[in-house]
């Protein structure tokens, strides 16, 4: 143990070897992240070109992924040299791959010694940067196998890092792609989801939906933002929107989002302390997205980390609140809120120094707004899900039949005029019956009304035990009901039917003796040889039943087609009509 700690003591009061920071390109390496740099960061009132060509600046190492305190009176300068292989068939070039840079200069030798400045960042029009992308890119001129110095003037608002990359042409083309990929499909999704959500607010009437629709495309303006997409294709000359769109669109993202989940978690009647506060939020950040374009950048990154940190800590408890509740949607309200949540927090630790700089901290509010953006769509959906379910048993109390459970009259005609739509378009045919409780009022009066009303639903559960799902029955008046087969053109399918229905209302059910038989009468058409209005039908139907007498041999009748010039329901000839009819005895 001795002799380790004597061994550990010599190494450290050794001298230490000199670094050499000459980065020595090789075509065999075509990306190099971080390469070693010289720096020195102060006021720019001490630096200049000369003065850090000249010496004069006392550069020292810098560590990638440092945070430098940025301010508007502080500068950094960087120095980077670099070795061009002798045999080189690949174009270098440096990028600085922070699209949100205020402002970055690189200083290059030219042909006659004098230094060449090129100048990019969201305070540069793109038509002044030397190429047009989502962030600041350089052509490298190396001499080959001679080291040569190149310097970067970097400005910047706010504590940030500065990465840098040294890439050939083909592989930054390669790099560019995936990303552009990567942030292709992304905002197609949030576009998707946009698009859904107007058809919704279209179809549904529902205007949540339209407000879900601003906050995805404010959220995909503001990705688009703060990636560079948006300055590198669409506003890239307009430089005081640049450098402030990424903030003041997070700041209204932020905002639409609160309104949401308060209208999402029904914190207005459930939480009324929670719903003031996310108001009042929701009214400072509509004003805090005017001042963050006036008011100096570090202020208003201050205001957007406040009013982000305030929103995503009263949405969290919005969401807990609704989930403690047993509500669904505030599951779907946490998976949305949490990514903001985590990338505040982030973002206010990288700000302090207590999280070094890399991949997640620089895009940890883009990756909150790729993930919360359709999380607060399965809200919504699942919100309007709940809300349908509502509206659809409400619709069935007032379209159904309170003892039968059949249609109500009016949606049944309604089904009856869709039938003989889909008949005159595309020649779907259907046959439709009125079925009558021949001896219903008999019932009623010597064995009271309670045998009656049980004598109506053995009557319907007969009539459902016949039919499939996708035909249509109702209670068209008080013993008597509608049935319409759909794609029924021939009297076979509706004459088995009958037939069957007659026969199990005279059979007695086993283990219940003492019940009453029950006498069906039956009329039915096809619409293959009727064409007329749904009403007309019914009435010619109803007319066909009144001629039944009580023990008629025939309970089960079809709507003959009339004669020419008889101005009651008109045949079609576009279905030929069987030959004959069948009736069904009762004894």
């Amino acid at each position: 143990m001795l002799g380790c700690v004597l061994l550990l003591a010599l190494r450290c009061a050794a001298p230490a070897a000199p670094v050499d920071s000459t980065l020595r390109l090789d075509d065999a390496r075509p990306v190099v992240d971080d390469p070693p740099v010289l720096a020195w960061f102060g006021p720019p009132q001490q630096a200049g070109i000369e003065a850090a060509a000249g010496g004069r600046l006392p550069f020292q190492r810098l560590e990638g992924g440092q945070a430098l305190p940025f301010r508007g009176d502080q500068v950094l300068w960087m120095k980077l040299r670099l070795q061009g292989p002798a045999p080189s068939r690949e174009a270098w070039q440096l990028e600085v791959p922070l699209p949100v840079l205020d402002r970055v200069t690189v200083y290059q030798r030219g042909a006659g010694g004098r230094w060449v400045a090129q100048t990019a960042g969201d305070t540069v029009a793109m038509r002044d940067w030397p190429r047009a992308a989502r962030y600041p890119v350089f052509a490298l001129r190396p001499t080959p196998g001679v080291p040569s110095d190149i310097y970067l003037e970097v400005r910047h608002s706010t504590p940030n890092t500065v990465p840098l990359r040294v890439a050939t042409v083909e592989a930054h083309h390669r790099n560019d792609q995936r990303e552009y990929l990567a942030l292709g499909v992304t905002m197609g999704a949030m576009a998707l989801l946009l698009a859904a959500s107007m058809l919704r607010a279209w179809r549904l009437r529902d205007a949540l939906y339209g407000w879900y629709a601003l906050h995805a495309l404010v959220a995909m303006l503001a990705l688009a933002a703060f990636t560079g997409v948006a300055a590198h294709l669409f506003w890239g000359d307009a430089v005081g929107w640049v450098d402030g769109a990424g903030g003041s669109l997070a700041l209204l993202a932020a905002t639409l989002a609160a309104g949401i989940v308060a209208r999402l978690g029904a914190v207005r009647t459930r939480m009324r302390g929670i719903a003031g506060w996310l108001h009042l939020l929701c009214g400072l950040g509509v004003l805090f997205v005017a001042l963050y374009l006036v008011v100096p950048r570090g202020i208003g990154v201050l205001l957007l980390a406040i009013h982000l940190f305030s929103v995503s800590v009263l949405c969290l408890c919005a969401a807990a609140a609704t989930w403690r509740r047993g509500d669904p949607v505030g599951l779907w309200l946490l998976l949305a809120i949490l990514p903001m949540a985590a990338a505040v927090v982030l973002a206010m630790a990288r700000a302090a120094g207590l999280l070094p700089s890399f991949w997640l901290t620089e895009y940890a509010l883009v990756l909150a707004l790729a993930l919360g953006v359709p999380m607060l769509f399965g809200a919504l959906d699942s919100r309007s899900q709940e809300r349908r379910s509502v509206e659809l048993r409400r619709l069935a109390a007032a379209n159904q039949d309170a003892l039968t459970g059949l249609m109500k009259r009016e949606p049944f005609m309604a089904r009856l005029h869709q039938a003989i739509a889909r008949y005159q378009r595309r020649g779907e045919g259907a046959a439709v019956a009125v079925i009558e409780l021949a001896n219903h009022g008999w019932i009623q009066k010597t064995r009271g009304a309670e045998a009656a009303e049980e004598a109506l639903l053995r009557a319907v559960i007969k009539l459902r035990r016949l039919v499939r799902d996708v035909d249509t029955t109702g209670r068209l008046g008080e013993n008597r009901f509608g049935l319409i087969l759909e794609g029924v053109s021939l009297r076979r399918p509706m004459n088995s039917v009958a037939a069957r229905l007659v026969a199990a209302g005279l059979m007695e059910e086993p283990g219940r003796p003492r019940d009453v038989v029950l006498h069906f009468h039956v009329a039915a058409l096809v619409l293959g040889e009727h064409a007329a209005p749904a009403p007309d039908l019914l009435q010619a139907l109803d007319r066909l039943l009144a001629e039944m007498s009580p023990r008629t041999q025939r309970p089960f009748r079809f709507l003959e087609a009339p004669m020419a010039g008889d101005p009651g329901v008109q045949a079609a000839p576009l279905q030929r009509r069987p030959q004959g009819d069948v009736g069904v005895a009762t004894a």
